[in-house]
C-alpha cells in the first residue's frame, strides 16, 4: 500500500512542477493553444481554441488526481478504491474547472480585438499614403481602440494627398474606399 501513496504524491508533485515550470518560462499559451491564430477573409482574427487534452488541463488533472489520492490514501485511510475514486474526482473536476477557465479567456482575448472592415465604413481616417488618381495608396484609423493600417482607393477615383483627413465609404475585400472631407 506504501507504493500507491507514493505514485500519488509523485502525481501531485509531478503536476505542481510542471505548473511551476511551464509558468516561470511563460510556456502555458503554447502549449494550452490548440490552435492557430489567423484572420479570416472578412477580416476576423481567430485566436484559437484551448483543447481539453492540452498540456495545461492534462496537467491539472495528474495534479488533481495525485492530490485527490493523496488525501484519500493518507489523509482519510481509505482503502484503494475509495482512493482512486476520490483522485479521479478531484481530478477530472480540477481539469474541468481548468478547462472553463481556460476557454472564457480564449473568447474574451480572442473577442476583444475582432473587427470587420464593415465596421470603419462612416470613420475618420487620414491618408498616410498618397492615392494617386484611380489608384490605391494607405490609410491609419482607429479600430477598436488600436491603430489600423489599410490599403484605400479613393471613392470618386480623384487624387488624395498624404495628410489629407477622409471618410470611409464603404470596404471592398481588404480595400477601404474613402472620400475627402469638407
Amino acid at each position: 500500500m506504501m507504493i500507491v501513496g507514493l505514485i500519488y504524491i509523485g502525481l501531485l508533485l509531478g503536476g505542481v512542477v510542471y505548473a511551476i515550470i511551464t509558468g516561470a518560462l511563460g510556456f502555458l499559451s503554447d502549449l494550452g493553444g490548440g490552435g492557430d491564430v489567423h484572420v479570416d477573409a472578412s477580416g476576423h482574427l481567430d485566436a484559437g481554441h484551448i483543447s481539453p487534452l492540452s498540456g495545461p488541463v492534462v496537467a491539472t488533472f495528474v495534479t488533481g488526481f495525485g492530490a485527490g489520492g493523496t488525501l484519500g490514501h493518507y489523509l482519510f485511510e481509505w482503502p484503494l478504491t475509495g482512493s482512486v475514486g476520490l483522485a479521479a474526482a478531484a481530478g477530472f473536476l480540477l481539469a474541468g474547472a481548468a478547462f472553463a477557465v481556460m476557454g472564457t479567456l480564449f473568447r474574451h482575448t480572442q473577442g476583444g480585438s475582432e473587427f470587420s472592415l464593415e465596421e470603419i465604413v462612416g470613420r475618420e481616417a487620414e491618408v498616410i499614403t498618397p492615392i494617386p488618381a484611380g489608384g490605391t495608396g494607405e490609410v491609419a484609423y482607429l479600430a477598436k481602440g488600436q491603430r489600423e493600417v489599410g490599403a484605400a482607393r479613393s471613392a470618386d477615383g480623384s487624387p488624395i494627398p498624404r495628410g489629407q483627413l477622409v471618410v470611409v465609404e464603404k470596404a471592398v475585400g481588404p480595400t477601404l474606399y474613402v472620400r475627402g472631407r469638407g
